[in-house]
Parts: structure tokens; sequence; C-alpha cells
């Protein structure tokens, strides 16, 4: 009995099969990890999202006004005032919020915090200065460092309680507020739809100022 051998076009037939079984095991692998890669960049796209809410909300709860400011020259002013701009409504005032980054540095908890935004290469950016200092001039010095960047627009709001409604600005410097800060703030943060697949995300909240009176020392 003589042994049967493959022949060339059984060979080809078999090659062609296990090369398309090969192809489509490699395409599915190759979908798992582009969907598991887009899957954590959107995750920690919304991590960053909610430590930036976070942030605001502790530096905002935080804030405080004294009417201290030196004597006889002014060394040590605070404010809280807002501005409209885009795509951050632009806001600069004094905190108790400030974290120390070092050890055995003489740093206290009063610190200068201002929030902008500015578009860069088609993207918006938002911005953090501090400094860890509270003197004169409480709307210049300290460090800026970018904090989010490709939302749509961030808004804040100010809680008139007289009128019992959300205002644009707020001054504790103005007529209207003096030397007061707003009860309650409203933040709204808008992202963008991303890739045609992700619905686009607004996050809404409000928190409340800790402190209702400035501080007389």
């Amino acid at each position: 009995m003589k042994n049967k051998g493959f022949t060339v076009l059984e060979v080809l037939i078999a090659m062609t099969v296990t090369a398309v079984i090969i192809s489509s095991v490699y395409f599915s692998f190759s979908n798992i990890l582009t969907g598991k890669s887009r899957t954590k960049e959107r995750l920690n796209g919304i991590r960053k999202i909610f430590f930036t809410v976070e942030l605001i909300r502790k530096d905002m709860e935080n804030a405080f006004l004294t009417t201290h400011q030196g004597v006889p020259e002014i060394t040590h002013k605070t404010i809280f005032k807002s501005e409209e701009d885009e795509p951050v409504t632009h806001v600069t005032f004094t905190s108790f919020n400030h974290i120390k980054m070092q050890e055995n540095v003489k740093e206290c908890s009063q610190t200068e915090i201002e929030y902008y935004g500015e578009e860069e290469d088609g993207v918006n950016v938002l911005y953090r200065r501090e400094s860890s200092w509270v003197d004169g001039d409480p709307e210049k010095g300290g460090q800026t460092f970018p904090l989010l960047k490709g939302f749509e627009k961030i808004v804040f709001e100010y809680w008139n309680e007289t009128d019992k409604d959300w205002r644009p600005l707020w001054n504790s410097e103005s007529m209207d507020y003096s030397n007061s800060l707003p009860p309650k703030i409203k933040l709204t943060l808008e992202m963008p739809e991303t890739d045609g697949d992700t619905k686009p995300l607004k996050i809404e909240t409000v928190f409340n100022i800790k402190m209702k009176r400035p501080l007389t020392f």
C-alpha cells in the first residue's frame, strides 16, 4: 500500500485557511486593545475633570475676606472678584486652601488664587495661578500652571441672597457687594463631543462658601 501525501493544492488551501484564522484573531485582539486604550483615555480624562472640579470647590469654599489691610501701607489685601470672559469666567480671590508642598517651609493656609482660560492652538486651557503669600496686590504674583485642556467652556455664577437669583459677576470691592462673599457658587463645565461617538459632557454643581462675614483682625 502506497503512502498518500498532500497535493500542492491541498497545502495551499490549508495555508490560506490558516492565514485567514490568524488574521481574524489578530484583528480581534487589535480591536480589543484599541477599545481598551480608548476606554483608558476617557477614564483618565474624566478623572482630570473631576479632580479639577474638586480643586475648584475646595478653593472657593474656603474663600475669605478680612477688613485688616495693614497700616499705614496696604500689605494684606483680600478680594473676591470675577469678570466675564471666554472660555472661562475669570475669577480672583483669597482662600484658606493653600496646601504645603514642602516640609520645614514657613507657609500658612492663606493664599491668592486666580482661575482663567485661554485658547492655545484651537484648544481651550484652564489655568490656575496661586501665590502662597497674600500681599497688597492679590491679582499678581505666584505661580501659574495649566489645570485642564479640551473643554468647551467653564462658567461661574454667584447667588444673590437679596434677589434670590444667580449673578454672572461678583466684586467684593464694588458698592453692591462691598466686602462680602457670595453665599453660593454654581460651576458649569462643558466638554465637547469626542471622536463622534461620545456625547458632550456637562457638569453642573453648587457649593457653599464657608465664611459668612469678613475677618476683623
